[in-house]
């Protein structure tokens, strides 16, 4: 088994909504902010209830394409009934294969080498802090900027949410869907792909409401690609001072692959945080 690690990157989705238009979202949800049973219930006025803040955040998840393609023989032995009486016999590529009966039927035994291809693909996304594959495949047609590091997002001001879960973990993930248990009498190529692991910051805007009467407050949470807004329990998201490296987050080499295929050859074609690592250890 050949497993080939390729281009490795970190990129920004470019907002679809300015600070702006979320901020126009945002007052016009006052009331339904607070859910629709206090909204029935106690009527709150919608200039009962101000906006604190608004606060922009990056939301981590990781996006793989990998592929994965097998040759192999194998022998299989082909009966070919002949329906005709007289045909005692049939003359393929030179070489006489006698007609036997079996039963009330009349064929040949063709013994052959089947040449077998097989190709699967996976391609997903996974959410960067539970691990869990989430479908975030919509915002991958969004513009992108690639981006050096993470502490390149947080020049901004904004609050970057850093990823639990490292680049091992996802390619440990997608591998066994990529593996495939076949007969062979000889494998010619047995070829794991992973064309790009890549993690991907979407922007959000997390609103404070404070209604003042009641002494409550509430936080939605407006997703800057396609406008939704859900709410969120607890406070607002406060940044973290240490930065996860390239390194710590692309964490995935021979050895990481050695526990799930082992004995697999592995090569990897250095993508970009790899490829400056080996340049200046």
């Amino acid at each position: 088994m050949e497993v080939n690690l390729g281009e490795t990157q970190i990129v920004e989705l470019q907002a679809t909504y300015s600070q702006e238009q979320i901020q126009g979202m945002a007052v016009g949800k006052r009331v339904d902010a607070f859910g629709q049973m206090t909204k029935l219930l106690s009527r709150p006025r919608p200039e009962d209830i101000t906006i604190d803040t608004v606060q922009k955040q990056y939301e981590p998840f990781w996006h793989i394409a990998a592929t994965s393609h097998y040759i192999y023989e194998r022998k299989h032995a082909y009966r070919v009934e002949v329906t005709e009486p007289e045909v005692q016999a049939l003359i393929i590529q030179d070489k006489e294969y006698p007609v036997a009966q079996a039963n009330r039927s009349r064929a040949i035994d063709l013994d052959t080498l089947e040449r077998c291809e097989e190709t699967l693909r996976r391609d997903l996304t996974m959410d960067a802090q539970s691990g869990e594959e989430v479908d975030f495949r919509r915002y991958l047609t969004s513009p992108q900027t690639v981006l050096p590091d993470i502490a390149t997002l947080q020049q901004s001001g904004a609050i970057v949410v850093m990823p639990q879960v490292r680049s091992s973990f996802v390619v440990r993930h997608v591998i066994p869907m990529l593996m495939k248990t076949f007969h062979a009498d000889k494998v010619v190529e047995e070829t794991i792909n992973v064309e790009t692991i890549t993690l991907c910051f979407r922007p959000t805007y997390a609103v404070e409401y404070n209604w003042a009467a009641k002494a409550r407050h509430q936080v939605l949470v407006f997703d800057a690609l396609s406008g939704n807004a859900k709410a969120v329990a607890g406070e607002l998201k406060k940044q973290v001072a240490k930065v996860l490296d390239n390194d710590m987050l692309f964490d995935i080499g021979a050895d990481a692959i050695g526990t799930i295929i082992p004995g697999a050859n592995v090569a990897i074609k250095l993508g970009r945080f790899a490829a400056r690592k080996a340049i200046n250890p």
